[in-house]
């Protein structure tokens, strides 16, 4: 005998069963439904890409986390770890086919090595959507609306997309006197407010940002400024006046909210909130998160424009915008919520085995329901005991029985059992089928 291979999965990895799979199901259906009612279409790219598309364009933070190894040719490459990278790649090499503004989803697995949590996992499904050559923050918001309306769907009733502009916090950042290259390094800390607070913020700036704590007083003056949107961008207009990149980003905000006000979308599905950084380096424009308000659940969407990325490949700017949502958190949090009532059951009906010598009758039987679309399971193993059955169909949570015995053979008949009320009824192969599809 071999030796015994020790079974354990690597840690921030995960199997997945049926209810995980049906949940998971059922929210990529959604968002699936409502990407394609806005006119977006799917996009698949390869698990693997050459180190060189992602390395330098995601910030220090981000290549901590990169999956990057030498292959059997001694080609750099890495596991991908989002599904918006590949994509600028993808149509920067077929930047001569494809009509534009090209609007795509895709839903596929990435890789990070991350510190396993709680929602949190080392190979994960990412959810994007994007428009691809359009400079019209239109594009941001109908994003954000369309994020809006699959949440909804999905069944959260307490939520909100967290809108600000990475101009804006340019402008600001200006405005304090601090240097174009401290931009990433500050973002990346005020990004953490409504986590740590402004004081461990305030901190973060001076000792691991070496930002002067005049200049860091002053940018969380302006971005912890109170008050509705509307109130708020007055504000800062009057703030920022004399920044030429502020008064851009306070413009677009407008168009966004002006947006939301036409089509009268329900203002506590949304929020202008200064703060809102995104780490990741390649935001240029809006930048959007949505928020679960319900438990302690937070960002479920990293969302934002990158005017500069798909550029790099092709030599000239391609204005983008899109949004990536995290399907395990959502999927742990509808699971622990119980917000949908999904089966892990997948079979409606058990075919038992009265005997051995009436085999073939159970089969025809199993074999006519399932030809009309009925998920059936055949028991296995004819000589198997009936009660053995019956509890099999119990474990499974099977809510149908169908038992088959000479009496029912000779009167082309079947005994139907409801393993939920324990009935029984004689019903004909016609009525069987009836029943079972209603």
């Amino acid at each position: 005998m071999s030796t015994q291979i020790k079974v354990q999965k690597l840690a921030g990895f995960r199997d997945y069963f049926a209810e995980d799979v049906k949940v998971r199901e059922y929210v990529i259906n959604i968002f699936k439904k409502v990407f394609e009612k806005y006119g977006y279409e799917p996009l698949e790219t390869p698990a693997l890409e050459n180190s060189n598309i992602f390395v330098g364009e995601l910030g220090d933070e981000a290549e901590k986390l990169f999956y990057r190894f030498k292959d059997q040719g001694g080609r750099d490459i890495m596991l991908k770890y989002d599904v918006m990278t590949p994509m600028c790649r993808t149509v920067a090499e077929n930047i001569n086919n494809i009509v534009f503004p090209y609007k795509r989803y895709q839903i596929q697995n990435v890789w990070r090595s991350e510190k396993p949590q709680k929602g949190r996992f080392r190979e994960f499904t990412q959810c994007d959507a994007d428009t691809i050559g359009s400079s019209s923050v239109i594009c941001d918001a109908e994003f954000i609306q369309m994020g809006i309306e699959a949440l909804i769907n999905i069944g959260f009733k307490e939520f909100r997309a967290n809108i600000n502009n990475r101009k804006l916090l340019s402008g600001i950042i200006q405005f304090a006197g601090a240097s174009e290259k401290e931009f990433i390094p500050i973002c990346i800390s005020i990004d953490k407010l409504p986590k740590i607070g402004r004081e461990m913020v305030k901190k973060e700036l001076i000792e691991k940002r070496k930002i002067s704590p005049e200049i860091s007083d002053k940018i969380l003056d302006v971005i912890t400024l109170t008050g509705k949107t509307e109130e708020l961008l007055t504000k800062l207009k009057k703030q920022l006046v004399n920044v030429p990149i502020a008064m851009e980003a306070i413009n677009e905000l407008e168009i966004i909210f002006d947006y939301f006000k036409t089509i009268k979308l329900d203002k506590k599905f949304y929020r202008f909130t200064p703060f809102i950084a995104r780490g990741l380096a390649y935001y240029t424009g809006p930048v959007w998160e949505f928020e679960i308000l319900e438990g302690d659940v937070g960002s479920v969407a990293g969302c934002g424009r990158y005017d500069n990325i798909i550029g790099k490949f092709i030599g000239k700017e391609v204005a983008a915008t899109g949004g990536s949502f995290g399907i395990e958190r959502l999927v742990e949090v509808i699971k622990s919520r119980k917000m949908i009532n999904i089966s892990s059951t997948i079979a409606k009906a058990l075919v038992t085995i009265f005997d051995k010598s009436l085999f073939n009758n159970s089969l025809i039987i199993a074999d006519q329901l399932r030809k009309n679309n009925i998920s059936t399971i055949l028991y296995p193993v004819p000589t198997e005991k009936l009660d053995k059955q019956l509890k099999y169909a119990n474990k499974k949570n099977i809510p149908y029985v169908i038992i088959i015995g000479p009496e029912e053979v000779a009167n082309k008949t079947v005994v139907l059992k409801d393993m939920r009320s324990g009935e029984q009824k004689k019903l004909s192969i016609n009525e069987l089928v009836k029943q079972l599809n209603n």
